[in-house]
């Protein structure tokens, strides 16, 4: 299922990602150019977060061009909310790595 999200500073709907509701995963790809240094990770639109936990959301993947970060739902919801923007989002630091 594609989750899309409003993005304010480019004022159109976006493709946030996929959601697989088999292994409840939510799956981002991403490119280099979306990486936030300032955060060390990549961010999530907050009304992305808000649909993935009604969907029951437990696994978030993201996809690079040169490696998958796997993390849980429930690390990114316990991040601040910041805008820097493009509307509300969270970050998570890429750590797991595979």
């Amino acid at each position: 299922m594609k989750i899309y999200c409003f993005d304010s500073g480019k004022s159109k709907n976006i493709l946030a990602g996929e959601y697989n509701e088999y292994d409840y995963t939510f799956i981002k790809k991403v490119k280099s150019n979306h990486y936030m240094i300032k955060e060390r990770g990549y961010g999530i639109q907050e009304e992305v977060l808000a649909q993935l936990k009604n969907l029951g959301c437990i696994n978030v993947l993201i996809i690079t061009k040169t490696g998958q970060y796997i993390s849980l739902l429930e690390d990114w919801l316990k991040q601040p909310i910041k805008n820097y923007g493009h509307g509300k989002q969270r970050f998570l630091e890429n750590k797991r790595r595979f």
